[in-house]
């Protein structure tokens, strides 16, 4: 009798963690014509005051390149491909200025860290290395952050 509750619970815990793996799954009907605007409002909400400002921007561009422009959650670049491609306001100067490599590495490492991007290992070629660009409702801190925010609101 114990081994076959053993293998009931074992099987309940797959099904569990297929239900919190379906349920997180990013899919096109996630980006719909009218669901995208929420997803940029969550953003700017509960994501954006949580990352520097060179990480923020490295984000939209990456969210930009691949969930709004080909409707795909992954995307494969070079940390130099943001270098020449990426323009940032430079903090001293006040005017526009290329990000530098060790500035996008950190930038890359900091979303790493905060679980905003998500490097496939498996997947790097000489076009470069492939990421998946979580969406708020995906990413832990955005989540806790929301949480926070209702609460505050309901008082």
């Amino acid at each position: 009798m114990e081994e076959e509750l053993k293998n009931i619970r074992a099987s309940l815990d797959k099904i569990e963690r297929d239900d919190r793996a379906e349920k997180n799954k990013f899919t096109m009907a996630d980006f719909g014509r009218f669901d995208l605007p929420k997803h940029v409002c969550d953003i700017v909400d509960y994501l954006q005051p949580l990352l520097s400002p060179n990480e923020a921007a490295i984000y939209w561009y990456l969210f930009r390149n691949s969930i709004v422009k080909n409707r795909n959650n992954t995307i494969r670049f070079y940390i130099t491909d943001l270098c020449q491609d990426f323009e940032v306001i430079g903090s001293g100067t006040g005017r526009a200025e290329f990000l530098g490599k060790k500035a996008a590495m950190t930038a890359i490492e900091g979303l790493e860290a905060k679980k905003v991007i998500r490097r496939i290992y498996d997947h790097a070629t000489k076009d470069g290395q492939n990421y998946t660009i979580m969406i708020p409702s995906e990413i832990q801190i955005c989540m806790d952050r929301k949480k926070v925010m209702d609460d505050l609101k309901k008082g």
